[in-house]
């Protein structure tokens, strides 16, 4: 009840719980955690408001496990609502640092300069969240620019101020990590947000460095030619390759407990088989009995059981080959041995072999062919 409010009056409804549409769309956990700890800092029962949405933490969750993106999104709201500040998603980005997401982060602080973060960050979106698509391109005279853009089905789902807010945590988050690795006089070339114009814009404006041109069509981050180009202090080509792969990894692991928790995951057990490929191959190419252990399986049930599915070993095996080479040579990450050595192939000609068998190419012609297709 109001303090203002007669005796007598009755008190104001509680607003309802908002209904978070259906979505497969998840998100890392580190988000949640970081929303959490901005409502708790305001004095706000976070906890409460989780549960309201059916995120109950009752263990300490891992940052970067997944949750559903809608509930993330329905408990946004909820604490903007607490708050009753529009700059809630501030807060939270001030909560968050690259260290959160473990080894994307190094990833991200390992890159030789910020067009190479920027592109990694376009690249691993769909590791922090597949409900927003963010994009980097860079456009003439060498200016970047880093767009980023949701799903509009789930923000539909929530007021304007929720969604703006989403948009100020995640150009805060951008402007505050190019700040950590290029030094205190970075600053944007120019910002552009869909949201008007906060009615207190004068610590909003001093973390992010520049005046926004407020009420755009996009939410985007430009940055100059010079500023994009120099090398950055923290610069590990090294620490960046297996942070990524580390990355990889994890992301496989977690995408599909997240999809076998949805009820989208093939049960057979080609996809099992395909799924841990990639994590022995490495070691060398692996042999049948030590993925019948890590499967839990004998090997007489594993046959079997393949050619139910009308499969072998050898065919996904084969498979799951061609398909990681593909992904490796398209990134460009990896030199053509490199990948060779990612597969368990004992040597390069080897793998050549194999790939012009798959593709009718060698390695080498076959990325010249895919840069020479991709759009400048």
């Amino acid at each position: 009840m109001s303090r203002n409010a007669p005796p007598g009056t009755p008190p104001r409804p509680k607003p309802p719980v908002p209904k978070a549409p259906h979505s497969d769309a998840s998100a890392l956990m580190a988000w949640v955690l970081a929303g959490k700890c901005a409502a708790e800092r305001r004095g706000i029962d976070a906890e409460a408001l989780l549960r309201e949405v059916g995120l109950d933490l009752h263990t300490r969750p891992d940052p970067m496990s997944r949750q559903s993106a809608a509930r993330g999104l329905a408990f946004w709201q909820l604490a903007m609502r607490a708050a009753d500040d529009e700059l809630l998603g501030v807060d939270v980005a001030l909560q968050s640092v690259p260290m959160t997401l473990n080894a994307l982060g190094y990833a991200f602080m390992a890159s030789e300069n910020l067009g190479q973060m920027y592109t990694r960050v376009a690249r691993y979106a769909h590791v922090v969240t597949d409900a927003c698509e963010i994009t980097f391109t860079v456009e003439p005279h060498g200016v970047g620019r880093l767009a980023i853009s949701g799903d509009q089905r789930l923000l539909a789902g929530v007021d304007a101020r929720t969604a703006w807010s989403l948009f100020d945590y995640a150009m805060v988050s951008v402007v505050r990590g190019s700040r950590l690795l290029y030094g205190r006089d970075f600053a944007p070339l120019e910002l552009r947000l869909q949201r008007p114009r906060p009615q207190s814009p004068a610590r909003y404006e001093k973390l992010l460095g520049c005046q926004p041109v407020y009420n755009c069509e996009d939410n985007a981050v430009l940055v100059d030619a010079a500023s994009l180009t120099r090398a950055l202090a923290f610069a590990n080509h090294e620490v960046a390759r297996a942070s990524e792969e580390a990355v990889e990894r994890h992301h496989a692991r977690h995408h599909r407990h997240w999809q076998h928790q949805q009820g989208h995951e093939a049960s057979g057990l080609s996809a099992r088989l395909a799924a841990v490929l990639p994590d022995l191959l490495p070691s060398g190419e692996p042999k049948q009995k030590d993925v019948c252990e890590r499967l839990g399986l004998s090997q007489r049930s594993f046959q079997r059981r393949l050619a139910q599915e009308q499969t072998t070993f050898r065919d996904v095996l084969n498979a799951t080959r061609q398909h990681l080479a593909l992904a490796h040579l398209r990134a460009g990450e990896h030199s053509v041995s490199e990948v060779a050595f990612l597969l368990g192939f004992a040597e390069v000609s080897a793998f050549t072999r194999a790939f012009k068998r798959w593709t009718g190419h060698s390695p080498r012609a076959w990325r010249s062919l895919e840069a020479d297709a991709a759009p400048r």
